[in-house]
Order: C-alpha cells, then sequence, then structure tokens
C-alpha cells in the first residue's frame, strides 16, 4: 500500500459479507482483512485514491436488537485500522441494516473523528433516525444499482476530506447542497457566497412561482401526508363489537410470532381469553418494541391493552361485546409504506369479522 493512500473500512452486515441470509442474522461481529462483497465493487471505484483495509461484517437481528452497544463495539474493531473513511452498506431499503449502517456511521463520527458516508433508500427507516447525524446518500430500492451507488457514495466522501476549497459555502466545505451530492439533508445551513441577496432572490422564486415557471426553493418544508379521520360510528356504541390493536409491541413470553423492537414488518393474533385473563402472571409477557420503557406495561399489561375496562363496559351495557381477538403489532421505526399495509391488512380482516370499532393503543 503507498502511504499517501487514504485508509477505508467498510461495514456490511451477513449477506453482503458472504455470511449465510436469515439465518446467519444473528450472528455477532466478523472482521475480514481488505473488501468483501460489494466492497470488491468499492475498491474498484475507489481506485489507487484509498485502498479498503477492513470489511467489518455483522448479523442485522444482533445489530438491531443491541444498536447502541453494538455500535460501540463496532468502533472498538475498527480503530485498530486507524482508518481515514468509513463506508457502511449502502443498505437500500432493508430497515435493520439502514439502522446499523446509521448507528455505527454515526459512532465512527464522533469517536475516531473521521467522515463516514452510507446509502439507503428513502422509505428506510434509518434515514429519518441518522440523516442529522451522518452523511446518507440517496439510494435506489434495491442493489440493482450498486455500483453506481458506490461512486456516489465514494464521491461524496472525496469531498468531505478535500482540502481544496472551491466551494460556495464560506466554511470552504468542498460538499454541495443535498441536492447536488444527492444526499438527504441534514437540518443544516450553512452560509454561501452568492451574487445576489436573500430579498432579491426570495421575490425572484415568488414571481416564478406566480407565472407557473420552474424554481428551486432554499428551504423545503416537511411534507406531510393527508390522512383522513375515520367516519364516526353509525350504530349505537350499545350493540356494538369493539376490538383492541396496539402498536406497543405486546407479546407473550418467549415473542412466539417473532416481533421485532425496531423495524418491526409483521403482526400478530391473540385470543383475549388465553392471552390476558382476569388472573395474569406479569412474567408471562414481553414487550418487542425498544423505543420506551416497558416496565409499568411489564407489570400491568391492561395498561397498554385496556381488556379489563373493555371487560366492565361490556358487562354495563356501553358496549354490546369486546371482540375476542387482540390484535398486536411493534412500531418503533418501521417503515410508513409497511405501516400502512399492516393497517389495511388488519382493517381487512376484522371488517371480515364484524367488528363495528376499534381502539388502538400507543406507546
Amino acid at each position: 500500500m503507498r502511504f499517501d493512500k487514504k485508509k477505508v473500512v467498510h461495514y456490511v452486515n451477513q449477506f453482503f459479507g458472504k455470511m449465510g441470509q436469515e439465518d446467519k442474522a444473528d450472528m455477532e461481529f466478523v472482521v475480514k482483512e481488505g473488501p468483501v462483497g460489494p466492497g470488491l465493487a468499492l475498491q474498484k471505484v475507489l481506485e489507487d485514491k484509498a485502498e479498503v483495509v477492513a470489511t467489518v461484517i455483522c448479523g442485522d437481528n444482533y445489530f438491531a436488537e443491541n444498536l447502541d452497544k453494538a455500535a460501540e463495539y463496532g468502533v472498538k474493531l475498527i480503530e485498530p485500522y486507524a482508518p481515514d473513511l468509513f463506508f457502511a452498506g449502502p443498505a437500500f431499503e432493508a430497515g435493520r441494516y439502514g439502522m446499523a449502517c446509521g448507528a455505527i456511521s454515526k459512532c465512527v463520527q464522533e469517536q475516531l473523528g473521521i467522515p463516514a458516508v452510507t446509502g439507503m433508500f428513502g422509505e428506510n427507516p434509518g434515514v429519518d433516525l441518522y440523516r442529522r447525524d451522518v452523511h446518507i446518500y440517496k439510494t435506489e430500492r434495491s442493489a440493482l444499482k450498486m455500483v453506481e451507488n458506490l461512486s456516489a457514495m465514494v464521491s461524496l466522501a472525496l469531498k468531505l476530506t478535500s482540502t481544496k476549497k472551491e466551494s460556495k459555502l464560506i466554511s470552504g466545505e468542498a460538499i454541495g447542497r443535498p441536492t447536488e451530492d444527492g444526499y438527504f439533508p441534514r437540518g443544516i445551513l450553512k452560509n454561501e457566497y452568492t451574487e445576489k441577496t436573500a430579498a432579491e432572490r426570495s421575490v425572484e422564486m415568488l414571481l416564478a412561482k406566480l407565472h407557473g415557471t420552474v424554481f428551486q426553493t432554499e428551504a423545503e418544508r416537511p411534507q406531510f401526508e393527508d390522512i383522513q379521520p375515520p367516519p364516526p360510528i353509525q350504530k349505537e356504541l350499545g350493540s356494538c363489537e369493539i376490538a383492541l390493536i396496539s402498536d406497543g409491541g405486546l407479546v407473550p413470553k418467549g415473542n412466539p410470532d417473532g416481533l421485532r423492537s425496531r423495524g418491526n414488518t409483521i403482526w400478530a393474533i391473540y385470543e383475549i381469553e388465553g392471552f390476558l385473563p382476569e388472573q395474569y402472571q406479569s412474567s408471562d409477557y414481553e414487550v418487542a418494541h425498544s423505543g420506551y420503557f416497558p416496565v409499568h406495561v411489564l407489570e400491568n399489561p391492561n395498561r397498554l391493552v385496556p381488556v379489563d375496562v373493555l371487560r366492565d363496559l361490556e358487562k354495563k351495557g356501553v358496549i354490546k361485546k369486546l371482540h375476542p381477538f387482540f390484535y398486536s403489532t411493534s412500531g418503533n421505526a418501521t417503515i410508513q409504506e409497511r405501516c400502512s399495509e399492516i393497517g389495511e391488512e388488519m382493517a381487512e380482516e376484522l371488517i371480515k369479522k364484524g367488528v363495528h370499532g376499534v381502539i388502538q393503543t400507543s406507546t
């Protein structure tokens, strides 16, 4: 290796690290010398500018379920290689992988003081969790354009390490705006040199908007989906069957259906009489959700899933019937698109069973 070459360490999951598929998702860290899997393409893109000296590999499940601890341990494995640059992924739309890439990239930057770049598809939960901390390049949904995405990530990383002051930014950085270099906005505003004042630019944009011509805003507003509230129940409440749904991750001990504590993609149904009887044992439950402190829920599951209250309302005739099944999922860092699908799947099931209304509890 030439002494003027930058040293690179690359992080990948068990699949891209050639260790296995879901059967190896629980594997702990492995370090291999040199590039592995997509690291070979990364090395080719880097050419003689840098050398991939090591690849850090970890299973998606293991990392996602031990996020902070895994990131800390990963940095300890990376530090001896004294890298100048760190790459993770790209993870595309893989949620667990994206969270691991974001977590370890953030930890590397903070503890080793070197630039870290990763890549994800826009709906990956890792984007919202880590885009303010690290540079996340906007990738395709799948790995079909792996080389192109790696090329863009390398270009971004080299700009982060550049000492040339060719930018319009007053700080002298070579990196451009998110729209110019393809990374997700980080919520950071920086001063740059311009020929026109802010007032002039604002008026020009306003006139362009009024005339229906093309313009580019300098401060994009967040886009929120317009969700219409459900219609009110048309029947008298006393003649209605009411179901309970929660995204708080309450499951039987052992989590038999495999709900994930972060980036979950599934839901489960439990018969209430067996799942939450009047005389329950706290030790019979666990919470598959790492986004809140579950001690109070585990002490009394009715705090999250108010079966006790609904039973009382049923006895008093306020409602006709408590639906005999409880619907459970975990909504921590779940991709928005999958959340919508889960809602539609549950609604279809409830309509088939003649349920008139739903009480949905969260954390």
